[in-house]
């Protein structure tokens, strides 16, 4: 198999979005007032009888695959925002509409759901993957052209500028309702925005990927136009708001049901008939949405299933009945459930989870029925170190462990080769490689990094080293790099690591209440912007920053870059924030760069590359097509 072939820029419409010129227009001065509105064929399988759902046997043994090489890949431009009428209908509709799947589809995904709230956890993978299709934002990215920005509750909007006042006047779909009747108002906009921001005012409040809008939003200055309008005043024209308002992690909430809810409430699992019940009954206990799925059921270590919301206000869509998600977290089974056509693709269309190398040969091994679907360096592996109790209490033990990983090491032997060492920011951004190993011995002279870190382990009282306990999960790539890095460090600083693996949802609730020395997970960014890094890891009372690591002049640069009209002042900012981060003392060291991988039966349509792997996650534009021609096996990847 030819991968380099098969890697082409033409397949990925959207895979680095921000790495060329989100610096250009993340800074880019005031914006002017807009406005916008909203050879060999593989063989043809049998398409499943009406209403039928495939048997799912995840025992099934499967071999590995063999590794591929690492491969590149091509920036594209920035998303814009473009116009989509209420009454205007992509051309995909009508042709997705008549292709209707009756039944539930059948899906696999890698991980137990976590918490419920998408405002309040950060995983793609237990929060966003399972929660996020029952909800709405007010923006969206284009789900057949990812490098645009559209409406999603919202059907227009436009920029405003009353004397030092600056910011949105959005203007709401008239037909959207929660899946309980009551109709979608600005009052749930303003409620949402304020319950992002809440963070901002209330100790203890997490909000681990949307805390970052309150670098462009004070809390509780949003309004009611009317209950089709809602005004939203920006602290300071930020060319970065929107595109981070378009998040899938913004949604939107129903006021009457959210603001009764406790925390511990928002974050339950409660199916949607519990939670109407449970409403009609003046008692809310779950959060409902206005999105194109239903949580129909769920069980841990089993699977889950969405039932299609009637009432969606965007007509005709979503184009299955239900779709049913099999948990499965054994690589070799899961491969096997793709492979025999027991489900037709990864729940999370790419997400760590799935190894390239093992998507690109399942690929392969099926002749081109399943497809792979890879995006390169879209997520980061890291540690976090507990800096609030010993060994990482001392800024000198943090800074030891920051000179001792070798990332190298980790690239290779951890994704086998699929990936870039670790660095701060996404690679390309802010950090230069080569100005890196030229420059900073840890990335250039493993000898002079090593002889550091061992004097500095001295100096802080641990001259023969020291064992900790690493707090991880027990699949690919974070348990690979536990694996990788506990012999290096213990033959290179005599650091013992204890690993303790467990699944994503009870890694994540170890990491918040400090179980180990030390958590190491994968992290999935949103945007490539260097802001979504800050937002994720930097701010306080983020789920990525645990036990609040602060440093004054972090802070102060993380304003002065967000408010920089100048490209060239705020890439001065972030590189000194880098400078300051790869001293090694903040509680986040980044250990690699990772691609992502899935894989879909050539046979799902409508389906394009987002920019990252945590964009388009409502699973309301795809749809199955049993008569779908094959495909040609020189047309290598995923084909829409």
């Amino acid at each position: 198999m030819e991968l380099r072939r098969w890697w082409q820029p033409r397949f990925l419409p959207a895979l680095a979005a921000f790495v060329l010129s989100a610096l250009i227009v993340a800074c880019g001065g005031t914006t002017a007032p807009e406005t916008t509105t909203g050879g060999s064929s593989a063989p043809a399988p049998a398409a499943p009888a009406a209403g039928a759902t495939p048997t799912l046997d995840p025992f099934a043994g499967a071999q590995e695959p063999t590794p591929t090489p690492p491969l590149d890949a091509t920036a594209t431009p920035v998303p814009v925002p473009t116009a989509m009428a209420i009454d205007q209908r992509p051309d995909w509709w009508q042709e997705g509409e008549s292709k209707h799947y009756r039944g539930d589809f059948p899906l696999v995904a890698t991980h137990n759901p976590g918490f419920w709230d998408v405002h309040y956890g950060g995983s793609l993978n237990t929060v966003l993957v399972p929660s996020g299709p029952r909800f709405n934002q007010i923006l969206e990215y284009n789900p057949v052209n990812p490098s645009e920005i559209i409406g999603d509750l919202a059907v227009s909007w436009e920029s405003y500028e009353e004397g030092d006042e600056f910011g949105y006047i959005f203007h709401l779909h008239p037909d959207a309702t929660f899946t309980d009747g009551h109709p979608v108002t600005a009052e749930d906009i303003v409620y949402s925005l304020d319950r992002i921001t809440l963070g901002q005012v209330e100790d203890g409040v997490l909000r681990a990927r949307t805390g970052f809008l309150n670098n462009f939003i004070v809390h509780g200055t949003a309004s009611v136009i009317d209950d089709q309008t809602a005004k939203v005043p920006l602290r300071f024209p930020a060319a970065g708001f929107i595109p981070n308002l378009a998040s899938d992690y913004m949604k939107v909430y129903p006021k009457h049901v959210a603001e009764h809810l406790t925390q511990e409430q928002a974050n339950s699992g409660m199916t949607q008939r519990e939670a109407i019940a449970a409403i009609e009954a003046g008692n809310p206990e779950s959060l409902i949405g206005s999105g194109p799925w239903m949580l129909r059921d769920w069980e841990k270590d089993v699977g889950y299933s969405f039932e299609k919301n009637p009432t969606y206000f965007k007509t005709g869509r979503p184009f299955f009945d239900a779709m049913q998600i099999f948990l499965i977290r054994d690589t070799a089974r899961r491969i096997s459930a793709l492979q025999a056509g027991q489900v037709y693709g990864t729940y999370q269309p790419v997400t760590g989870g799935n190894r390239p190398e093992d998507m690109a040969r399942l690929e392969e091994d099926t002749d081109g029925r399943v497809r792979a679907v890879i995006l390169e360096a879209t997520g980061i592996q890291a540690f976090f170190l507990n800096h609030t109790k010993p060994p990482f209490d001392d800024p000198r033990t943090r800074r030891a462990f920051y000179l001792g990983l070798d990332r190298d090491l980790g690239v290779e032997k951890a994704i086998l080769g699929f990936g870039k060492p670790g660095t701060f920011f996404a690679p390309g951004v802010v950090e230069d490689m080569e100005a890196l190993k030229a420059n900073n011995p840890t990335y250039g002279d493993r000898e002079t990094a090593l002889a550091e870190a061992r004097q500095l382990l001295t100096e802080a009282g641990y001259p023969d080293g020291f064992e900790i306990t690493l707090n991880t999960i027990s699949t690919n790539p974070s348990l690979a790099a536990a694996e990788v890095l506990g012999p290096q460090l213990r033959e290179d600083l005599n650091i013992d690591i204890v690993i303790q693996p467990t699944d994503l949802a009870t890694m994540y609730v170890g990491m918040r209440d400090g179980v180990a020395n030390m958590d190491g997970v994968g992290t999935g960014i949103i945007l490539r912007d260097p802001g979504d890094i800050i937002n994720q890891f930097y701010l306080q009372d983020v789920l990525r920053n645990p036990h609040n690591w602060q440093n004054d002049r972090v802070d102060e640069l993380i304003v002065l870059q967000n408010q920089a009209v100048d490209p060239a002042v705020r890439q001065g900012h972030l590189q000194e924030l880098a400078d300051i981060l790869h001293r090694g003392e903040s509680h986040w060291h980044p250990y690699f760069w990772y691609s992502s991988g899935g894989a879909f039966d050539y046979r799902l349509r409508n389906f394009y590359y987002p920019a990252t792997v945590q964009l388009i996650h409502k699973w309301d534009h795809v749809w199955f097509d049993p008569d779908r021609e094959p495909i040609a096996a020189s047309e290598k990847g995923y084909v829409p």
